[in-house]
């Protein structure tokens, strides 16, 4: 009789790509020379994943424009499964600048985005067929960008319930896409509560849930029906929750050059460890290995690791052994 085989776990993120342009001027109004690079939290996620030898599907709208081209090709390049649609209006752009500082100033471009206007142009039948879909994975960012926008997550987060994926959900709170905070408060959190695993940072968890505490904050979404929440703490690393166990992950020294995309790579690693079953040490240790990995290069999506790389990366930080 044959054995039936287990599936590959493959990821299925979903979400707005940007085409950036750095500066390494202190500021962007005293920029003139920017270099381009591919951005957005989704599409890094899904690429990090890949590099890690998670198989990930990005699913979005670009605009039917060169810098859609351009994000369409980086995509394909690194691995990724695609499923993409195209429309009319421009694609998303960022701009960034700071280059002695780890906390760059960043300025998106979203209005009128092709993404905005037709994101549920992206959700074809196969795609909402769940089919080879062994995990979502969701941002707060699309549920800010429009209207239009949120009704795709929305459509995708009932598909996944209805299918029996598992779900994971990072807040990623951009204010500037939130004129309300009371009706960002109630969107997010209601996707969060219908989520597997929710991945927030440490002050997006404070402002979401009014508690203080990073234990109050994971107790505030268990107690929801979350199964598992990660409390992301910046340079302190993370902490995560189950019902019935709280780790701490292991301290990662780095001199941080660039921060922007280490929460995406937090959750890649996360994933990653979630989906090949490893225990909750050693998920929320590879997540936070990840997260600073990316702080020491530049450039979001190309600053992910490889798995050799990430393998290389814990080794060196591994305590050496002291000499009799």
């Amino acid at each position: 009789m044959a054995v039936p085989s287990t599936p590959v776990p493959s990821v299925l993120t979903f979400g707005e790509a940007l085409v950036g342009y750095a500066t390494n001027a202190d500021n962007l109004r005293l920029g003139s020379q920017f270099s381009r690079f591919p951005g957005g939290a989704d599409l890094n996620v899904a690429v990090a994943l890949t590099r890690l030898g998670t198989k990930a599907t990005w699913a979005s709208v670009l605009g039917d424009d060169p810098h859609g081209d351009y994000l369409a090709d980086v995509a394909a390049e690194q691995g990724v499964g695609l499923a993409l649609a195209r429309a009319a209006g421009s694609t998303a752009l960022m701009f960034k600048a700071g280059g002695r500082d780890s906390d760059p100033e960043v300025l998106q471009v979203r209005a009128a985005s092709a993404f905005s206007e037709h994101a549920r142009a992206a959700l074809t039948p196969e795609l909402m067929s769940m089919t080879g879909i062994t995990h979502l994975h969701l941002t707060g960012i699309a549920l800010g960008v429009s209207s239009e926008a949120r009704a795709a997550v929305l459509a995708l987060l009932e598909t996944a319930q209805k299918h029996g994926v598992t779900i994971s959900f990072d807040p990623n709170l951009r204010l500037n896409l939130w004129p309300d905070q009371d009706e960002m408060r109630s969107v997010v959190n209601d996707v969060a509560r219908r989520a597997t695993v929710v991945l927030p940072g440490v002050t997006e968890g404070r402002l979401l849930t009014g508690q203080a505490e990073p234990e109050a904050i994971a107790t505030y979404y268990l107690e929801a029906g979350v199964t598992e929440v990660v409390v992301k703490l910046g340079k302190d690393g993370a902490q995560a929750w189950n019902a019935d166990l709280t780790a701490a992950s292991r301290p990662y020294r780095v001199v941080p050059v660039d921060t922007v995309g280490a929460g995406d790579g937090f959750a890649a690693g996360y994933l990653a460890a979630y989906l090949a079953d490893e225990d909750l040490q050693g998920r929320v240790d590879q997540a936070a290995a990840v997260g600073a990995f990316v702080t020491t290069r530049r450039g979001d999506l190309m600053a992910m690791p490889t798995r050799s790389e990430l393998d290389d990366f814990i080794a060196r930080q591994q305590p050496r052994p002291t000499s009799a």
